[in-house]
């Protein structure tokens, strides 16, 4: 009955640009399993991949998923009939609906920039919100989607957008952690007790609320109702309700979703995308460079992902510093460090002086020495009052040569380096991007021009041309810098240049031709262009 149904409504919605398979796929043992079917607004010819990540990116390298979440568009007068009896007999329980219905449920627009057909829509559920709790998730909402896009990191991109907040009610309130909760997508920390990934538990449920929304989601997010950091990319983007690490951690794992890519700190697993290069000779960013292109490797000296607690166990290590004119770097992730008071880091003996931002929750710091000239370092951390909340999550120490260039916005090929510690590419620049240091509020240029070409892969820049009244209307997402011209039977009628209504003076064929240039982008293509006719 499933598949008969799906074929009729396949042909009854010729009008529909193409349609869009959401899979897992397993590259090892070549099996997919299919989560849904569904129409989409993005017009192609052939055949497309528009999204290919893990389905788990996690900053816990064991827990970094080998199978692929995927997003395949067809073209509607392509996808034959034995093409949907092939995608359906590997329909997951995903898309089933046995579930009976959810009682309570609750959809609010936060962000209307226009018709869903035509602008990128986020659907934000959230996991442990109870139903006295619905207003919180509400709010929690508002407050997060406000911090994406009232400040620099997505600004830009904001006219191309929707967003809606679906409420589903837990019985528990919380999230599975060292105590298990009953909640509704089943969200639970891992590992317990820690503040690292928080990891999806009833993809089902999930997929079931997300179709709550008006309308499809490009792309899902899920708030936990929990107050320390924690998250998730890849076929979701998972975050906390935190105040101090919420949308920090949010706007890393879209960073992810949104522009397909993989990280750019170090001790990761997943390097790959638009931000990354194995070989630095011709990186992707090239023409972002500003004079010769120099290759940046800095000397990895050792990491350790510890999760340790300091209470009465010091944490000590020693490396062997390279001679010669070099720097020495401290990385370090914390939780529960409140002060400088609260843990005293030494090197070779000497307290120094670390900078962060000081929490209870997850916080990153950073030390630097110029010119470091000993043969070997001794790192250690300790808490000198021993109470009990005050954890060391990793440590990564590195040797910078003296022509390393620690300029934050100069693009060049900066080294990467994994969890294992070996050189794996590069990056494009030293720290300015979020998706390397989650504390920016802002991606490098590279970064921002992949996320229009992925944004505008799926949106176009005229939502409607139509006679209003005996006039021409054009309707456009509302974004700076639009160039609208104008054809009458494909001559150029110069004095209607970006006007979007006027009285035609005379009968024929017109043409809106609209495009986009930003300072955002200086690779083109013609998705930064749209056109669309008429017959008055």
């Amino acid at each position: 009955m499933k598949i008969l149904i799906l074929i009729a409504f396949m042909f009854s919605a010729s009008s529909m640009a193409s349609w869009k398979v959401k899979r897992l796929y397993n590259y090892d043992k070549d099996q997919s399993k299919v989560i849904s079917i569904e129409p989409s607004k993005i017009k192609v010819k052939t055949k497309r991949m528009l999204k290919n990540l893990p389905a788990i990116i996690s900053e816990d390298p064991i827990k970094t998923d080998k199978i692929h979440y995927q997003e395949i568009i067809f073209p509607t007068n392509k996808f034959k009939t034995k093409e949907v009896f092939s995608l359906n007999s590997k329909l997951s329980t995903f898309s089933s609906g046995k579930r009976s219905p959810w009682d309570k449920t609750e959809v609010k627009a936060l962000v209307n920039q226009g018709p869903d057909n035509n602008r990128i829509v986020l659907t934000i559920l959230g996991d442990g919100y109870t139903l006295s709790e619905k207003n919180k998730f509400f709010a929690d909402a508002q407050r997060i989607t406000d911090d994406l896009f009232k400040v620099d990191t997505f600004a830009s991109y904001l006219p191309l957008f929707n967003v809606y907040a679906v409420f589903v009610p837990s019985q528990d309130s919380g999230i599975t952690d060292l105590k298990s909760k009953n909640t509704v997508f089943d969200l639970y920390r891992s590992p317990r007790g820690s503040k690292r990934g928080v990891m999806p538990g009833n993809r089902s449920a999930i997929e079931k609320a997300l179709r709550l929304a008006p309308a499809p989601a490009d792309y899902p997010i899920i708030i936990a109702n929990d107050d320390f950091y924690g998250g998730l990319g890849g076929q979701y983007a998972i975050t906390t309700r935190s105040l101090t690490s919420g949308s920090m951690v949010l706007r890393h794992e879209l960073g992810h979703n949104f522009g397909n890519v993989g990280e750019e700190y170090d001790g990761g697993q997943v390097y790959s995308g638009a931000n990354f290069t194995a070989r630095g000779s011709k990186p992707k960013w090239s023409h972002w460079i500003e004079g010769e292109m120099v290759l940046h490797r800095a000397l990895f000296l050792g990491g350790d992902y510890i999760w340790q607690s300091l209470k009465n166990n010091k944490y000590e290590k020693t490396y062997e510093f390279p001679s010669g004119n070099y720097h020495l770097f401290l990385e370090m992730s914390s939780v529960g460090w409140e002060s400088l008071n609260d843990v005293v880091v030494k090197v070779n003996g000497k307290p120094v002086e670390y900078k962060g931002l000081f929490t209870k929750d997850r916080s990153f710091f950073r030390y630097g020495i110029k010119f470091f000239n000993e043969e070997k370092v001794t790192i250690t951390a300790e808490d000198p009052n021993s109470d009990g909340d005050d954890v060391l999550a990793f440590m990564n120490v590195y040797a910078y040569p003296d022509t390393y260039d620690f300029n934050k916005d100069v693009i060049q090929a900066f080294a990467n380096y994994n969890h294992a510690g070996r050189f794996v590419g590069y990056r494009p620049t030293h720290r300015t991007c979020l998706m390397k240091d989650m504390r920016s509020p802002k991606f490098c240029a590279p970064d921002l021009e992949n996320m229009w070409h992925q944004f505008l892969a799926r949106t176009t820049l005229i939502d409607s041309l139509e006679v209003q009244n005996q006039e021409i209307v054009l309707e456009t997402p509302k974004l700076n810098d639009l160039k609208i011209s104008w054809y009458l039977n494909d001559e150029e009628v110069s004095e209607l240049r970006n006007k979007r209504r006027f009285s035609p003076k005379s009968k024929g064929e017109y043409k809106a031709r609209v495009e986009f240039r930003t300072p955002e982008v200086r690779k083109y293509d013609r998705k930064f262009i749209s056109e669309k006719t008429l017959r008055y």
